[in-house]
């Protein structure tokens, strides 16, 4: 009996019961929903405190995460969780022109950091993440200086955004 030969109602219902089985195994929730111990993931992220730091980038990747974590209300009144943020930047030109001098770079901003549970004194999540923006030179100092900055606050919003998510993923799976 080839496919031809088989009834439409036969093949219809394997086409139909063959994804909803697929999807039946699927355990995909809501990000920003409850967590497994049902509180909410929100509310989770505010119980982590954020260390001082001490380069700019640093600042604008800890400021980022701040906001995003509490709504920008400072640190959390009763941390269980403290994270340590080291944040380093560096920049490369993307291309040379014929004079020998490259019109457009690139800023990369690296946080590692680690999140430890202040109870047990245990790190629970330690990770890398990068953020590349890149900016075009002209000949002007101030205006490269202005522009090199700006790429350096796009990359270290990424890095932040980055960090939450996954502080929101580890939240949602129970890890903190």
């Amino acid at each position: 009996m080839s496919s031809s030969d088989r009834p439409p109602r036969l093949t219809a219902l394997v086409l139909a019961v063959v994804p909803a089985l697929a999807l039946a195994a699927c355990t995909v929730q809501p990000l920003y929903g409850t967590g497994p111990s049902g509180a909410a993931v929100p509310a989770g992220l505010s119980h982590i405190s954020i260390q001082q730091v001490d380069t700019r980038v640093a600042q604008e990747v800890r400021n980022r995460l701040i906001f995003l974590l509490y709504g920008g209300a400072g640190q959390p009144t009763a941390p269980t969780y403290d994270m340590k943020l080291i944040v380093t930047s560096s920049e490369q030109p993307l291309g040379v022109t014929p004079v020998e001098s490259a019109p457009a770079y690139s800023v990369t901003v690296t946080a590692t950091y680690e999140v430890t549970a202040l109870a047990t004194r245990q790190v629970v999540i330690r990770a890398t993440t990068r953020g590349t923006a890149s900016y075009d030179r002209v000949n002007q100092v101030f205006a490269n200086t202005r522009a090199k900055l700006d790429a350096e606050d796009r990359a270290a919003a990424l890095v932040a955004d980055d960090i939450r998510t996954r502080l929101a993923v580890a939240t949602a799976q129970g890890a903190i």
